[in-house]
């Protein structure tokens, strides 16, 4: 095995056990409250492999849900530009939320990070399928503004159904998602 392969997958190891050790840490209390030293002691590495790889608790915590937003949101969008159903793309991501149910919840504790933001900083393009799909009577404004509140509602449905314990199934979420969304859109 080469060096470089070796390398990455220490890398990789080290970044998992980072990782693991913050969000079973942030089960019991705040991102706010976690020290960079008992982080690295839970984790099994030495502080200056952290600081190797992070600069604090909230860039792990940042890595990890932009890692969860790519596992989620980015492949509803790039089946949807793939010509897929769009109502299997959101019901298949609604299922990943729903077997990584605690997980969506810590990460909705706007204590220990604001996921709205996140997602609309990492989905830049979903603004533009949404405006794609509006009517050319409108202006740019007027799309951008429809887009936004399109985005930021489904974000917030999903985060109800996360906080009810995804009582719907993922199914029916993403047909009640798509109902308000699309009429949103189409009322215009």
């Amino acid at each position: 095995m080469s060096e470089k392969i070796k390398l990455s997958q220490r890398v990789a190891l080290t970044k998992r056990l980072i990782g693991e050790a913050l969000l079973k840490m942030l089960e019991t209390r705040n991102i706010n409250k976690i020290s960079i030293r008992e982080l690295c002691q839970i984790a099994g590495v030495n502080r200056t492999t952290f600081y190797n790889h992070y600069g604090s608790q909230y860039d792990v915590l940042n890595e990890i849900a932009k890692t969860y937003i790519q596992s989620t949101s980015f492949t509803v969008i790039n089946d949807i530009e793939a010509g897929k159903n769009i109502d299997e793309c959101l019901s298949g991501i609604l299922q990943y939320i729903k077997e990584n149910v605690e997980f969506a919840k810590l990460v909705l504790d706007l204590k220990n990070y604001d996921l709205i933001s996140h997602i609309t900083i990492s989905l830049p393009q979903f603004d533009s399928m949404v405006i794609k799909h509006l009517p050319d009577n409108l202006d740019l404004e007027e799309k951008k503004a429809i887009a936004s509140y399109v985005q930021y509602g489904i974000v917030r449905l999903i985060k109800e159904w996360i906080l009810s314990d995804c009582l719907k199934s993922p199914e029916e979420e993403a047909k009640l998602i798509l109902k308000i969304a699309g009429r949103t859109i189409g009322n215009r």
